[in-house]
Order: structure tokens, then sequence, then C-alpha cells
């Protein structure tokens, strides 16, 4: 396992940490200071995962007493899923994004209720509901991976916060989650989640009761983040990045031909099936639940543009679905 434990710049160590995914592993950080080290970002609850870190911990002579601090790029799972782990092990604070702390509160109860929320929104964007039992169980196996919850201390835009022997400023980036930061410091240097990753795009997702449009907020965060003179950008999966605008300039154009794709496929279509022309191959569910979610961000941002109606349509005595089109949909 030496291979998973990378020294990337002084005193900056990079930790793969496997994750049940298809991109097998997440990139977090350890930041050595005298006498201590931060954690940046922290893998899901996880067998492998912790392993991982044991193996890390040892690697780099580390007592868990010596964390201390975690500081999470943001609430996605495979970010975020051990800092309660990892908090009860360290008695280290957790910090994040104030406003992607309420977002991990909604997200995350544990009684499942944001896990129902998403059951039916999807039902209304047209996945079929044997489709949906499967997705919704991968969706509760998911809630299992991030318990139990960390105690969250906020950390605010434009805030700088010290980590090694660095101070970094917290520059919000949303998009990709509500509450992702980029950790920027003033070298150029910088810790950059997942908001910009080297040969994939970054999941940008329209999930229910969050930002209406993640993909407007994207590509203006990605407007923001050209305006830093980032290099190295230390990312959350693949390689590290040297060249922040020329990749930048790539998801842009990705996503203008990805929504000219969408304009081409709405015809009088659900979400569901809008995806399924886009993401043609489609293997697990994991694949199809980014699939949707990403669509539909796709087809909301085309609805706020004009180049997309969306209406609703009844098709039983208690079921709508969400049809988008060029055109207005005629009523029945």
């Amino acid at each position: 396992m030496t291979e998973s434990i990378t020294q990337v710049a002084q005193d900056i160590f990079q930790v793969q940490v496997p994750v049940p995914f298809p991109l097998k592993t997440v990139q977090c950080y350890l930041v050595r200071e005298e006498g201590a080290w931060t954690m940046i970002d922290t893998g899901l609850q996880y067998a492998p995962a912790r392993q991982a870190w044991a193996h890390a911990f040892q690697t780099l002579q580390i007592e868990p007493r010596a964390i201390r601090q975690i500081v999470l790029t943001h609430a996605h799972p495979d970010h975020y899923g051990l800092a309660g782990y990892f908090q009860e092990m360290t008695g280290a604070p957790v910090f994040l994004l104030d406003h992607e702390i309420e977002i991990a509160v909604f997200e995350w109860q544990a009684d499942g209720e944001h896990m129902d929320m998403i059951a039916r929104y999807f039902a209304k964007h047209g996945l079929p509901s044997s489709i949906g039992e499967s997705v919704h169980e991968r969706q509760m196996q998911v809630l299992a991976m991030v318990q139990p919850q960390p105690v969250l201390s906020p950390l605010r835009e434009d805030e700088e916060i010290q980590i090694g022997a660095e101070t970094y400023r917290v520059v919000w980036t949303p998009g990709h989650a509500d509450g992702h930061i980029v950790l920027h410091r003033a070298d150029g240097l910088a810790f950059t989640g997942d908001h910009v990753l080297m040969k994939i795009t970054p999941n940008i997702a329209l999930w229910p009761g969050l930002a209406p449009n993640p993909l407007k907020d994207y590509l203006d965060a990605l407007n923001k983040v050209d305006r830093l003179n980032i290099t190295p950008a230390l990312p959350g999966h693949r390689a590290i990045l040297y060249d922040l605008p020329a990749r930048i300039a790539e998801l842009r154009a990705h996503h203008a031909a990805r929504l000219n794709d969408c304009v081409a496929a709405a015809q009088n279509c659900t979400a569901y099936q809008v995806c399924l022309e886009i993401f043609p191959s489609l293997k697990t569910v994991d694949e199809l639940r980014m699939a949707l979610v990403e669509t539909l961000s796709h087809l909301e941002y085309l609805v706020a543009e004009g180049r997309l109606v969306r209406e609703e349509k009844r098709v039983a005595q208690d079921q709508e679905v969400i049809l988008y089109s060029a055109h207005r949909v005629p009523s029945n």
C-alpha cells in the first residue's frame, strides 16, 4: 500500500482512500506542522478506507491525538463520511463552510427523510419504480457510510485558516456541491476538492431541496477560480493540475456541448429519457443516479435560459411527471 501515500509538496501528503464507487478512490491530504497535522477530507465509513488511513498514520508516524483539525472541502460522502469517526478518535474539530453545514444536516438525516425525498423526486422525473427501488436502497447504503455524524465548526467565505505552516483563504465555489470550497494560499497552491478534475468532469447535480441552478453556480465559480492564478491544484480525484486555466476552458466547452445535446434530446421527454440519450452506456445504480442528477442540472439551466420549457403532466391519479421540450407541450 506504499503507493497510496505520496508527498506532493513540502509537508503535504496525498492519501489515496478507497471508495465503493466507480472512481475507486478519493484523494485526501495530511498537512504537517510542528507537533501536529491537519486532515483535508476523509473518505467514507468503509473498511478499506479505514485500513488506508491506518496505513497512512503508521507510515507517517501519526498518533491520532496529533490531528489538530479536520477540514472538509464539501459534504459529499466520499469527502465527509469518516469525519465523525475521526473526530471521535482524535478529538479534533471538523470545519466545513457554514452554508454546507446546513446542507449536511439536511442531506444526512439519520432517519433517511432526504433519501425518501430523492425517491419521490426521481419518480417525478420518470425513473421507473423498479429501478427507483434499487436507487433508494443504494442511497440508504450511502447514508450508513457517513455515520457517525461529526460536530461541525463553520468556515466562512474569504476567511483565512492556518493549515500547517501556511495561511489559506476560503474560496466558495458552489456547483459540484452548494457549499464547496477551495483552500487557496498566497503562493498559488490550493486544495481544490472536486471543483476541477483532470480527464473527468465533476458531477454537477440537481438534488431536491438544494440550489435550483447548480450548473450556473458552477460556471460562475469556474470564472472566480480562473482569476486566482492557482498552481498547483491538489484535487480530490485524478492528477494534480498545473495548468488550471486550460482545464477550465475544456470544462466550459464540455458543458456547452452537453447543453446542446440536452436541447436536441428533450423532445417532450422526462429527465430520465433524456439521461438515457445522453448517457447510453450506464451500467450500475451509482452511474445511473449520478447521470440523472447531472442531466437535471443541465435541463434546469436550459429552462432558466429560456431554451427549454418544463411542464408537469398527470400520468395517473396520484402521479405527475415533469417533461422537457424545446417547445411548449400541448395540454391534454
